[in-house]
Order: structure tokens, then sequence, then C-alpha cells
């Protein structure tokens, strides 16, 4: 009686596992990692840390993060030793693998300071979609719209004025996957890989917090066949 009863939940917990690692898609837009059973899509996140490394690492920190933490995203030891072995820490020595992410030098954007990128996605409402529609939102301003000197206009950022710059642009990056790095591709990319910067064991988190939801189905089905076949015997 219980195998009959528990195949169906082992059946919804392997379509479930599948579904989380459909690639992540443009048309429409799509994040493997959003909802409540949402997992990291780690090929886009490894593509995302190269548009991170390749475009924002240059005016935005990460101190969330340390460079063994990329292991996380699939990459191995020696991967990781060798992309920290390419950095140059403020003292002049190479990274290690404990070494946090390199802080670029002091840079101002019109009097604004570049913030930190460990919880932005954390931290704005609609956080992995914002990051994208932010990076994608660049474009001239509307007619009767004035910006302020050193700004740029940007569809998202309330206000619709702000000093950075539209710094993506079709084939900023390659990838090593060979995925064609147009412009959303790589604003979809380094999304994926902030919402993982701000919350590395999401994947985990998800898959237990299924796995739980299953387990408690099951046992709720077992007490109620448990109570009905009490209430025949003693009927």
């Amino acid at each position: 009686m219980m195998r009959r009863f528990f195949a169906p939940l082992l059946a919804v917990g392997v379509l479930a596992s599948g579904a989380a690692r459909a690639e992540d898609t443009l048309s429409p837009l799509h994040f493997q990692s959003q909802g409540w059973s949402g997992t990291i899509d780690k090929a886009a996140a490894q593509r995302g840390f190269a548009v991170y490394e390749g475009v924002c690492a240059s005016c935005h920190s990460l101190h969330g993060l340390h460079y063994r933490d990329l292991e996380g995203l699939g990459l191995t030891p020696a991967q990781v030793a060798g992309i920290a072995a390419n950095v140059r820490l403020a003292n002049g020595q190479p990274a290690t693998l404990n070494s946090r992410f390199k802080t670029p030098g002091a840079i101002s954007m019109g009097g604004a300071t570049p913030p930190d990128l460990s919880n932005i996605v954390a931290q704005r409402p609609g956080g992995t979609r914002y990051v994208y529609d932010f990076l994608t939102g660049f474009g001239p301003p509307p007619a009767g719209v004035s910006l302020l000197p050193g700004h740029f206009y940007n569809a998202v950022f309330p206000g619709g004025q702000v000093s950075m710059p539209a710094v993506l642009r079709d084939n900023a990056v390659t990838y090593a996957d060979g995925a064609k790095a147009s412009t959303a591709q790589e604003a979809a990319d380094v999304a994926e890989f902030l919402t993982w910067a701000s919350d590395p064991n999401l994947s985990a988190r998800h898959a237990v917090g299924l796995r739980a939801v299953l387990f408690f189905a099951f046992l709720t089905i077992v007490a109620l066949l448990v109570k009905r076949r009490i209430w025949r015997e003693e009927g």
C-alpha cells in the first residue's frame, strides 16, 4: 500500500528535478533560479562570472565572496586556483583560494560610488529580473527629459537617470562554451551569477525544501490510511 502511494510522490520529485535543469531562455525570458523550486543554472552563472570579471569587476566589488566559492558553480579546484592566480591584489600578491574577490580601485561616477554587488539581487525589488532589466534598460531619454550632467537614461532606474553608463554590448566577452554573447545574453547571465552570489546555497535550500514537502505529504497520506483502517476495524 505504501509503495503504491509513494510512487507518485517520487515521480513528482523526478519531474521537478528534471525541470530545474532546463536551460535559461531569453524568449520568453526565464531564469531557472526563480520560483520556490528554482535552482542555479550553473552554465549561465559561469558565463555570468565571465561577464562580471570582464566588465563589472573594474568598478564593482563582491566582498561577500572568496575565490574558493567559485567551486560552487561547478568549477574544479584547479580552475579556481588558476583564476585566483591571475588576479593581483592591492598588495601586489596573487590571490589565493582563500582571498576575497579583488576590490577595484576607488571610482566615482557623477558623485555616486558603484555599489558592492554581493547582495544586489536580494536588495533590489524584483531581484534577478531587476538586474537584467536595468542592464538592458539604457537608451536615449524620452522627449522632454533633460539629463543631469554625467548621467544616462535608464528606463528601469527610479527617476530614469543614473550615473552609470551602459556597459554591456554585443561580444563584450567571449564565452568558453561558445554561446553567443549578445547584450541580452550577457545581462541574463550576469543576473544569474549575481543571484548565486547573493545566495550560494539557493539550490541546496530549495532541494531540501522540496524533499521536506514530499516527505510530509507522504506521511500525511500514511496517517490518513492508518486512520481509515482504524475506523474500519472499530466499526
